[in-house]
């Protein structure tokens, strides 16, 4: 592991190996961004980049994209790493899971603030509010990582992340050291797990002498680590929240939330700067936790990313 200029704050955990393509395709990285449920839109995405003449030489993911890129990296037909995804989705083990999470079927008529307390609503539905505070201020999390945990395990193998077909760097935050951290070798299931690990939500991931979680809210869209490869093309997959303006915060949690909403767009849009290609799945409309109809979210990707690609190889 090699520290690399402080002002980057990050710590690197370098891969063994690196995979090269023919000079005639650009060397390219794609950046997946994290957004729950919309993240599966990612998957479309990459059908359209292995459509194309784009060669993919790296994948950097964070928080969904980290568990998204972990699939396409070891499977590089998206179309079976889709199926696997919606196999697991439609089963009534994940959907028992989802109703213990969230206390109900997720609604269509109801919109959802982003950022990392953006489904807290949902939990008022079965947790008391006195339950609520008693965890938070002695435990960890506010949910146990077993919900993650099964669902990672059932879509990734048990093996180094340098195994992967395509190299993966996976993006967290340690808590200790306060530093960024993008994971390259070690157990693939536990990185995966540690950049999805929400900050309060699920608990964070020990690993070696670190402590990992989501840092998906200041780097949702992580391209300046992307740009640090030898690329010569990034291309960037925002499938953040739309910006929706509000009424009012009247309660100090509204507040948090709004806040940590726009912070994680700000920060998303100076990011998405880095990116020499930027595809917009339209779905920014969907709920974080609505995972009810992943084949739309998978075609709005793949219909986003033809479009990009189409347009970048017009205009290259």
């Amino acid at each position: 592991m090699t520290m690399l200029s402080s002002n980057l704050l990050d710590r690197w955990m370098p891969s063994r190996w690196r995979v090269t393509y023919p000079s005639s395709a650009p060397r390219t990285t794609v950046v997946l961004g994290g957004g729950g449920a919309r993240g599966l839109a990612h998957l479309g995405v990459m059908k359209a980049i292995g459509e194309s003449q784009v060669k993919v030489e790296r994948i950097v993911g964070v928080s969904m994209g980290a568990l998204v890129g972990a699939m396409c990296a070891i499977d590089t037909d998206a179309d079976s790493a889709a199926a696997k995804a919606i196999q697991l989705l439609r089963s009534p083990v994940f959907q028992l899971k989802q109703e213990i999470l969230m206390g109900t079927a997720p609604p269509t008529d109801r919109e959802s603030s982003g950022g990392v307390f953006a489904w807290y609503d949902r939990l008022k539905g079965y947790v008391s509010a006195h339950r609520k505070l008693t965890r938070s201020v002695t435990q960890a999390s506010l949910l146990s990582d077993s919900p993650l945990v099964e669902s990672i395990h059932a879509l990734i193998p048990d093996i180094d992340i340098s195994e992967t077909e395509i190299p993966l760097s996976i993006v967290a935050v340690d808590l200790l050291s306060g530093y960024r951290v993008v994971l390259e070798n070690g157990p693939l299931r536990l990185a995966v797990q540690a950049s999805m690990a929400i900050p309060g939500i699920f608990p964070p991931v020990r690993y070696q002498n670190m402590l990992l979680c989501d840092i998906g809210v200041i780097e949702s869209v992580p391209t300046l680590i992307a740009k640090s490869y030898d690329s010569e093309l990034t291309i960037a997959v925002d499938v953040g929240q739309d910006n929706t303006p509000i009424d009012d915060c009247t309660t100090a949690l509204d507040v948090m939330m709004r806040v940590d909403d726009v912070c994680e767009r700000l920060m998303r849009r100076g990011a998405l700067k880095f990116a020499d290609v930027i595809v917009r799945p339209k779905v920014g409309g969907v709920a974080w936790f609505d995972f009810g109809n992943p084949e739309c979210l998978i075609q709005a990707g793949l219909d986003a990313g033809r479009l990009s690609v189409r347009h970048w190889s017009q205009t290259k």
